[in-house]
């Protein structure tokens, strides 16, 4: 355990050593280039992109554009139905057609309810269940009592 402890202590101070190295390193380079007065750091790969003011309001109209074609595209004609599907029409039923279908649901219930009657009947007809006499729990339970007495002495021998 201590071997490990000591090799943990060692790695981290040769990590702190390469760490310092390699901001030396850093330090180094960036000298070096601010003297060859490339003006590129090595962190930044790419130069900021600087967009003039007249360039950013063309790009926000051509955004403007686009983002109005698609408005347009996407709205029904008017009058006409939608081809595409996007929109729900909402349909309701007239008065008949809501009454022939109350009824049909009425049918179908009764008779399920119908057919359920002679079902519950067998069932009243199953046999009645069986009691057990006053002398048999007596017979049952002296029986029990017997038997723990049995093993409460078991217990007291052993």
């Amino acid at each position: 355990m201590a071997n490990l402890i000591n090799a943990l202590q060692q790695l981290r101070t040769e990590q702190r050593e390469a760490q310092l190295h390699v901001e030396k390193l850093d330090q180094a380079i960036s000298v070096i280039e601010s003297l060859n007065s490339t003006g590129v750091s090595r962190k930044s790969t790419r130069p900021t992109r600087i967009v003039s003011a007249a360039s950013r309001r063309k790009m926000a109209q051509a955004q403007r554009a686009r983002w109005a074609r698609a408005g347009k595209e996407s709205k029904p004609a008017s009058g006409a139905a939608n081809t595409m599907g996007s929109t729900h029409v909402k349909r309701t039923l007239s008065a008949s057609a809501r009454s022939r279908i109350s009824l049909a649901q009425k049918k179908r219930w009764a008779k399920i309810r119908k057919g359920s009657k002679p079902a519950a009947a067998k069932t009243a007809s199953a046999p009645a269940k069986r009691i057990m006499s006053a002398s048999a729990r007596r017979k049952i339970s002296a029986a029990q009592r017997a038997r723990w007495a049995k093993v409460k002495a078991q217990k007291k021998a052993a």
